[in-house]
Protein backbone atom coordinates (compact mmCIF):
# COMPACT_ATOMS: atom_id res chain seq x y z
CA UNK A 1 0.00 0.00 0.00
CA UNK A 2 1.02 3.55 -0.76
CA UNK A 3 2.37 5.04 2.41
CA UNK A 4 1.58 8.67 3.44
CA UNK A 5 3.80 11.57 2.81
CA UNK A 6 5.74 12.04 6.12
CA UNK A 7 5.88 15.66 6.39
CA UNK A 8 8.22 15.64 9.70
CA UNK A 9 9.86 12.89 12.41
CA UNK A 10 10.99 13.24 15.91
CA UNK A 11 12.97 11.45 18.18
CA UNK A 12 12.40 10.59 21.93
CA UNK A 13 14.36 8.18 22.23
CA UNK A 14 16.84 5.36 19.87
CA UNK A 15 13.64 3.18 20.30
CA UNK A 16 10.94 5.69 19.94
CA UNK A 17 9.50 8.18 16.76
CA UNK A 18 6.65 10.41 16.28
CA UNK A 19 5.80 11.30 12.79
CA UNK A 20 3.26 13.93 11.51
CA UNK A 21 1.87 12.18 7.94
CA UNK A 22 0.07 14.23 5.50
CA UNK A 23 -3.45 12.10 3.90
CA UNK A 24 -4.53 13.89 1.37
CA UNK A 25 -8.42 13.55 0.40
CA UNK A 26 -7.47 12.11 -2.82
CA UNK A 27 -4.80 9.10 -1.05
CA UNK A 28 -5.32 5.69 -3.22
CA UNK A 29 -6.03 4.22 0.62
CA UNK A 30 -9.61 5.45 0.90
CA UNK A 31 -10.56 3.96 -2.25
CA UNK A 32 -13.53 2.04 -2.04
CA UNK A 33 -13.61 1.82 1.67
CA UNK A 34 -16.40 3.03 2.03
CA UNK A 35 -17.82 4.83 -0.62
CA UNK A 36 -19.56 8.43 0.30
CA UNK A 37 -18.09 8.16 3.52
CA UNK A 38 -14.05 6.38 2.97
CA UNK A 39 -12.38 5.75 6.50
CA UNK A 40 -8.61 4.84 6.49
CA UNK A 41 -8.83 0.71 6.43
CA UNK A 42 -7.31 -1.04 9.78
CA UNK A 43 -5.20 -3.73 7.84
CA UNK A 44 -3.76 -0.12 6.19
CA UNK A 45 -3.05 1.71 9.30
CA UNK A 46 -0.96 -1.97 10.52
CA UNK A 47 0.93 -2.14 7.19
CA UNK A 48 1.77 1.43 7.36
CA UNK A 49 2.89 1.33 10.76
CA UNK A 50 4.99 -1.83 10.14
CA UNK A 51 6.28 -0.20 7.26
CA UNK A 52 7.27 3.07 8.92
CA UNK A 53 8.68 1.07 11.83
CA UNK A 54 11.51 -0.68 9.39
CA UNK A 55 12.25 2.93 7.90
CA UNK A 56 12.46 5.07 10.76
CA UNK A 57 13.29 2.94 13.69
CA UNK A 58 15.63 -0.07 11.64
CA UNK A 59 13.23 -2.78 12.94
CA UNK A 60 14.28 -4.99 10.02
CA UNK A 61 10.78 -6.79 10.19
CA UNK A 62 10.00 -8.66 6.67
CA UNK A 63 7.28 -11.29 8.53
CA UNK A 64 4.88 -10.06 11.69
CA UNK A 65 1.94 -12.14 13.81
CA UNK A 66 0.17 -11.30 16.85
CA UNK A 67 -1.48 -8.08 15.29
CA UNK A 68 -3.68 -6.17 18.42
CA UNK A 69 -5.27 -2.82 17.73
CA UNK A 70 -7.84 -0.87 19.50
CA UNK A 71 -10.08 1.46 16.86
CA UNK A 72 -11.13 4.82 18.61
CA UNK A 73 -11.94 7.27 16.15
CA UNK A 74 -12.47 6.84 12.42
CA UNK A 75 -9.54 8.04 10.57
CA UNK A 76 -11.06 10.31 7.40
CA UNK A 77 -9.50 11.23 4.33
CA UNK A 78 -7.98 15.23 4.98
CA UNK A 79 -7.40 14.53 8.60
CA UNK A 80 -4.32 15.59 10.49
CA UNK A 81 -2.58 12.42 11.98
CA UNK A 82 0.55 11.69 13.61
CA UNK A 83 1.67 8.49 14.26
CA UNK A 84 4.09 7.63 17.48
CA UNK A 85 5.84 3.90 17.19
CA UNK A 86 7.62 2.46 19.94
CA UNK A 87 10.08 -0.57 19.32
CA UNK A 88 10.72 -2.76 22.10
CA UNK A 89 13.93 -4.92 20.95
CA UNK A 90 13.73 -7.42 24.04
CA UNK A 91 10.32 -8.16 23.36
CA UNK A 92 10.71 -8.05 19.72
CA UNK A 93 7.67 -5.61 19.33
CA UNK A 94 6.51 -3.12 17.85
CA UNK A 95 3.46 -0.89 19.17
CA UNK A 96 1.62 2.21 17.29
CA UNK A 97 -1.14 5.52 18.10
CA UNK A 98 -2.38 7.23 15.16
CA UNK A 99 -3.67 10.76 16.89
CA UNK A 100 -5.83 13.55 15.26
CA UNK A 101 -5.95 16.36 16.94
CA UNK A 102 -4.60 15.46 19.44
CA UNK A 103 -6.61 12.51 20.53
CA UNK A 104 -5.96 8.83 20.18
CA UNK A 105 -7.82 6.93 17.15
CA UNK A 106 -6.15 3.93 17.15
CA UNK A 107 -3.36 1.92 19.18
CA UNK A 108 -1.25 -1.80 18.31
CA UNK A 109 1.11 -3.71 19.21
CA UNK A 110 2.13 -6.18 16.61
CA UNK A 111 5.17 -8.95 17.23
CA UNK A 112 8.05 -8.13 14.91
CA UNK A 113 9.58 -11.57 13.14
CA UNK A 114 11.57 -12.18 9.72
CA UNK A 115 10.98 -14.96 7.05
CA UNK A 116 13.23 -17.74 6.94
Amino acid sequence: MTAPLVLSVARPSADDVVATLDLPADHPAFAGHFPGQPVLPGVVQTDWAISLGDELLGTGCTAATDFQVKFRRVIQPGDGLELTLRHDRAKHSLSFEYRQKGEIASTGRIKLGSTP
